[in-house]
């Protein structure tokens, strides 16, 4: 069987060595962890889960078989919608390089992973390719759904082509906490709701990671093309990532931040499309900051590069080249309040001026920002004026 390699658009946009960080204090392995070996069945996958839940005090560790392909063609008997048996106890599944799909000759629709809420199941994939799972019937979650209180941890995981019908393409995190580094996720798309990639109201932390062709809809009004959080307490952070080409219908081509607590630090938000905000629409508390660059991002009517409706701080970011093709704002468009330090609002194209920041009824500050180049206008009119800006 041939292996499976890591697709090359990843290997392209991520260096190498980021996949092969050392991952402990993010990922650990507990100590005195049963071993179980899997072989290249899909029937003895199911059976080392069932094995391992049945001693939920235990933390079990699933070796599957090197480069197997586990193909499933119908969900479980039980709850979760999923082809394995529900996470319930403390597992962490190398996956040598294997691949998890669901069958493409089958109609049935069904995830790969559930943990039910309040069960306090811990989840580690590494080395592992989730594929063409489908969670319909109006659920989320298309390969993998996080309930209350439970934890999935990703390390040089790829998703790719995974569906669901209402929110969370490939993961949907309800209140969970869910951790990602050095990861892939490639066409992943939600058919009504947000988060093409991931639709999350818990703890989530991504780390070196790449979001590529993810998308909402063709359902109108769906949020995040490739990211959607929404929570007033848990927070959410990207680092060292790239999110590109990913599209939304609704708000937030790359990213869509309705929470009291987002950061995006050092990376790149680039050629993503939506309505409104074509890289990032952001409804709560966002910073950017450290070399993080907002650039070639689409929108139809306001927000090219960033469209804020709540909190911004910008420190060391880069909003250039992005487009408005009906509206203004191509690079901000802002009716909250926009704090940017020692940024770059450049070259950034609107149908109608101001193109560079359209401030719309909020409040700006400039410290150590350039606001130019951008066609038509930098920033006026603006209502008020953007003080500081270069007319």
């Amino acid at each position: 069987m041939r292996p499976l390699r890591r697709p090359r658009q990843a290997a392209t946009l991520l260096a190498a060595p980021a996949f092969a960080l050392t991952f402990s204090g993010l990922i650990a392995t507990p100590a005195h962890a049963a071993t179980i070996n899997v072989t290249c069945s899909p029937a003895a996958l199911i059976q080392a889960i069932t094995t391992a839940n049945s001693t939920p005090t235990t933390a079990d560790t699933l070796n599957l078989a090197r480069d197997c392909t586990y193909t499933y063609t119908q969900q479980i008997a039980g709850p979760g919608q999923a082809a394995l048996p529900q996470i319930t106890s403390p597992i962490t599944i190398n996956g040598r390089n294997a691949t998890i799909t669901r069958d493409d000759n089958t109609d049935n629709e069904f995830r790969f992973f559930n943990l039910p809420p309040a069960t306090r199941a811990n989840l580690t994939l590494r080395d592992l390719a989730l594929t063409n799972a489908k969670a319909g019937g109006g659920a989320q979650g298309g390969a993998i759904q996080l309930g209350f209180d439970t934890v999935v941890s990703l390390a040089n995981t790829r998703l790719t082509g995974n569906t669901s019908s209402n929110g969370g393409g490939a993961i949907s995190n309800n209140n969970g906490t869910l951790r990602v580094v050095g990861s892939y996720f490639n066409g992943n798309n939600t058919e009504a709701g947000h988060g093409g990639a991931i639709l999350s109201s818990g703890a989530t932390r991504v780390d070196l990671s790449v979001f590529t062709n993810n998308s909402t809809g063709p359902v109108t009004g769906g949020n995040g093309g490739a990211i959607s959080h929404s929570s007033i307490s848990s927070p959410f952070a990207l680092t060292s990532s790239i999110l590109t080409g990913n599209e939304a219908q609704g708000l937030g081509g790359a990213i869509h931040n309705n929470s009291s607590s987002a950061t995006v630090t050092s990376s790149q938000i680039h050629n993503n499309n939506a309505r409104t905000g074509g890289g990032i629409a952001n409804f709560g508390t966002l910073t950017t900051n450290v070399q993080t660059t907002i650039r070639g991002n689409t929108a139809s009517f306001s927000g090219g590069g960033i469209y804020n409706f709540g909190t911004l701080n910008t420190r060391n970011t880069v909003i250039d080249g992005n487009a408005v093709t009906q509206g203004t704002g191509a690079g901000i468009h802002n009716q909250g309040d926009a704090t940017l330090n020692d940024s770059r609002v450049t070259r950034n194209t609107a149908a109608h001026a101001p193109a560079g920041l359209h401030n719309n009824g909020g409040t700006v500050t400039l410290n150590h920002t350039t606001i130019t180049n951008n066609n038509p206008g930098n920033c006026d009119p603006s209502n008020p004026s953007a003080t500081g800006c270069t007319q």
